[in-house]
C-alpha cells in the first residue's frame, strides 16, 4: 500500500538519497529549504510512502504564459527509488501530480528529461506525453 502526501521538512534526507540516485548530490539542509519553497503558492511537492518509507517524490510548479489559454504545469523533478521502480508506484505518483495540475486549471503539463534517460522518455511517451520542443539551457553560475 502506498500513501501520497505533501512533502515535509523531515523528508529532506529521503530527497537527498533520491536525488543522488539521479546523479544530483544535495544536502539535507538544501532540501529542507526546497521543501519550504515548494509550499508556496504555485508550487507543490509530493512524496510517496510505502511501508512508512519514502520511495519517491515529485515536485510541481504551475505558471501562466502569454501564448496559451491556461496555466502550464511543470514537473520540475520526479524520482522513484531504484528498488521501487517497475511496480506502478511511480505512475500513481505521477497521476497525483497530474490531478493537482487539473485542479489548478492547467492547459498542459511539461516535463524535461535528460537526453541520456531513454527509458524515462519511453515511459512518458507510453503515458501520453509528447515531445513537442527542444530544450535549451544556459548556465549562469558555475558550481
Amino acid at each position: 500500500m502506498m500513501n501520497i502526501r505533501v512533502a515535509k521538512e523531515k523528508d529532506a534526507p529521503a530527497l537527498s538519497a533520491l536525488l543522488a540516485q539521479l546523479g544530483y548530490p544535495s544536502t539535507d539542509a538544501s532540501n529542507r529549504e526546497k521543501i519550504k519553497a515548494y509550499s508556496k503558492t504555485g508550487y507543490k511537492m509530493l512524496v510517496a510512502e510505502a511501508d512508512k518509507t519514502i520511495v519517491g517524490f515529485i515536485s510541481l510548479h504551475h505558471y501562466v504564459t502569454p501564448h496559451l489559454p491556461g496555466p502550464t504545469g511543470r514537473i520540475t523533478a520526479f524520482c522513484m527509488d531504484e528498488k521501487s521502480r517497475g511496480r506502478g508506484l511511480g505512475t500513481l505518483l505521477l497521476a497525483a501530480g497530474e490531478q493537482y495540475f487539473k485542479e489548478m486549471g492547467c492547459y498542459k503539463i511539461e516535463v524535461t528529461s535528460n537526453l541520456k534517460r531513454t527509458r524515462t522518455h519511453a515511459y512518458y511517451l507510453n503515458l501520453g506525453y509528447q515531445q513537442t520542443s527542444m530544450h535549451f539551457a544556459k548556465f549562469l553560475k558555475d558550481d
